[in-house]
């Protein structure tokens, strides 16, 4: 995947991210491609691997196409592991 494409992805993942921890309640936070993009294909394609990059490393998991669940106290984590790639 080229940077400039996942740089111009990233930063909708990350505000999305930030919104759903203020808003849900429960132990863990559901990641949605599908809220994040819409159809857009590419961002879609961008978010999957930003996502399966986080579930290597342990932090999110996918549960679902296109829905990942991030524990809610691994969030921060996620967060600032997504600041390094910005």
């Amino acid at each position: 995947m080229k940077v400039w494409k996942i740089r111009q992805y990233l930063p909708a993942l990350f505000l999305h991210i930030q919104r759903r921890v203020g808003s849900e309640r429960g132990v863990v936070v559901a990641v949605r491609t599908r809220d994040i993009c819409g159809v857009d294909r590419r961002c879609g394609r961008v978010v999957h691997s930003l996502m399966m990059s986080l579930a290597e490393k342990g932090l999110a998991r996918r549960y679902k196409k296109g829905v990942y669940l991030i524990e809610r106290r691994a969030v921060e984590t996620v967060l600032s592991a997504l600041r390094e790639w910005i």
